[in-house]
């Protein structure tokens, strides 16, 4: 009988999740625009002055430099939030790139790693020089 109730428990979660992704469908969270960005890290970050920016082709993931003290900022959409860490060479333990595809791994455990997909190879490799120590 207890497998019964298990089975029947699994159906209706089941049920549940497609009825919600049946009725919402699946949002993809986005960083959103190079102003939004701003206005959040201008917020968050005392002194924060935009300078260059690269937002993934995706819209998940962007790197914007903080003209005020020359530090990179990463931006990840999780959830329905923002994720920033600040890309010191101590916390970027690496930087690899194949083809448009940025990988940055942290030395973080609680956020390992993050992928930026570039517009174009050209971009990724001028982003690449410029977080590798």
């Amino acid at each position: 009988m207890p497998v019964l109730y298990l089975a029947g428990s699994l159906a209706g979660i089941a049920m549940l999740v497609g009825l919600n992704f049946l009725l919402f469908g699946r949002v993809r969270p986005e960083v959103g625009t190079v102003d939004s960005i701003t206005q959040r890290l201008m917020r968050d970050i005392p002194g924060f002055r935009p300078g260059r920016t690269i937002i993934g082709a995706d819209r998940r993931v962007a790197v914007i430099e903080n003209a005020a003290t020359r530090t990179l900022v990463l931006v990840e959409a999780i959830g329905d939030s923002l994720v920033t860490r600040q890309l010191t060479q101590g916390f970027l333990a690496n930087v690899g790139r194949l083809g448009a595809r940025l990988s940055l791994e942290l030395r973080d455990f609680t956020y390992p790693r993050a992928v930026l997909v570039a517009p174009s190879e050209r971009v990724a490799r001028d982003w690449e020089a410029r977080l590798k120590p």
